[in-house]
């Protein structure tokens, strides 16, 4: 009697295909925008390859492959910690593209609270995110504590001056299958009227600072008159500050990748012909990643798209910021081996889309 296997299965272990699978994080990465318009199936179909959406998969193990990279044919845009440890610690992967949209985090406390300034959380309790899912790096902790000690250090203050208060969360993934990413994050629940877990716990009193890194959400807890926002790591000239769970990363299985070269070229076609229309389009674009990001607020998305890029590069700046968050991830135990993420990156594949576009 033969093995019965599911979709996944046979997509994670069978011999690369023309059939890409992709996932893309709810962040501004043109990938989301590609994806809206059509660009990425139409660029594609040129080269007679299809692709199919991570979470289209009836397997409810398939989210994994978002963070550790579990699929052979797997192109994924996004945030940098999961990427980086799939590839420092799981797989063999190729970088094909940077981009850097990543808003310095900002530091909120109780508007009724007598904390006007970083200095002033000296021995308070300051709230960190904890996923319950030990099958992933934890992405959403280790930037917020990149931020944390930031935040920290351009106050003389160090990591013990501080008490870190786990919020805790089971982090299931248990939303349905949907055949674009705008059909899975239109599933999530976010806390009423203050939207995160960490500030629900703020709000409680059961800590005394959060530190965010979305787009508008801060603003938003304002504007409920019972938060402020002491710092803001965007009004400091470092651009290293702003150096966490970004800049994004494309990457791509080295196997796929080299077998189907035609395939990734004409997925990151699709991407940079996004972001160029997205730097040409902030409004326009807003309101698509509005549906495609966890960011609340379509006027926030649309002032913040201005400040930045999103066309991927591999520049050297941005492979500067890739080096210094990895650094982060290795000395804080989040990874654990070391590489050189120079050596990692591959811009032949995206000269080659950008050269094709001209």
């Amino acid at each position: 009697m033969g093995v019965v296997t599911s979709l996944a299965d046979d997509l994670k272990n069978a011999t690369p295909l023309r059939e890409l699978l992709y996932t893309i994080c709810p962040v501004l990465v043109a990938s989301n925008v590609a994806l809206e318009l059509g660009w990425i199936d139409d660029e594609l179909k040129r080269v007679g390859a299809t692709a199919t959406y991570l979470r289209s998969l009836n397997d409810p193990a398939a989210w994994k492959w978002h963070y550790d990279h579990g699929s052979d044919r797997l192109i994924r845009d996004g945030g940098n910690s999961p990427a980086i440890w799939a590839r420092a610690d799981l797989q063999d992967t190729i970088l094909l593209g940077l981009t850097q949209a990543q808003p310095g985090g900002k530091v909120i406390v109780r508007a009724r609270d007598p904390i006007y300034r970083v200095a002033d959380l000296k021995g308070r309790r300051f709230g960190i995110y904890r996923s319950q899912q030990s099958g992933k790096i934890d992405h959403r902790r280790a930037t917020t504590e990149h931020g944390i000690l930031a935040v920290l250090a351009l106050h003389g203050l160090w990591r013990d001056d501080i008490e870190w208060v786990d919020i805790t969360e089971g982090d299931a993934h248990n939303e349905h299958p949907a055949r674009t990413p705008a059909g899975i994050w239109s599933q999530i629940e976010y806390e009423p009227e203050v939207r995160t877990i960490e500030a629900r716990a703020l709000l409680e009193g059961r800590i005394d600072a959060i530190y965010d890194y979305s787009i508008g959400t801060a603003e938003l807890l304002e504007r409920t008159g019972k938060f402020k926002i002491i710092d803001d790591l965007d009004l400091y000239p470092d651009w290293t500050l702003r150096i966490a769970n970004a800049p994004r990363t494309i990457s791509v299985s080295r196997a796929f990748a080299e077998q189907n070269r035609d395939v990734i070229v004409a997925y990151l076609r699709a991407a940079v012909r996004a972001g160029r229309w997205i730097n040409a389009n902030p409004a326009a674009a807003a309101a698509i990643f509005h549906r495609t990001t966890i960011y609340p607020d379509e006027a926030a998305i649309a002032k913040a798209l201005r400040q930045y890029d999103l066309e991927a590069n591999l520049s050297a700046q941005n492979l500067a910021g890739l080096a210094v968050e990895k650094d982060f991830l290795l000395q804080r135990g989040y990874i654990e081996n070391d590489f050189d993420v120079r050596a990692w990156a591959d811009a032949s594949y995206l000269d080659e889309a950008v050269h094709s576009l001209r």
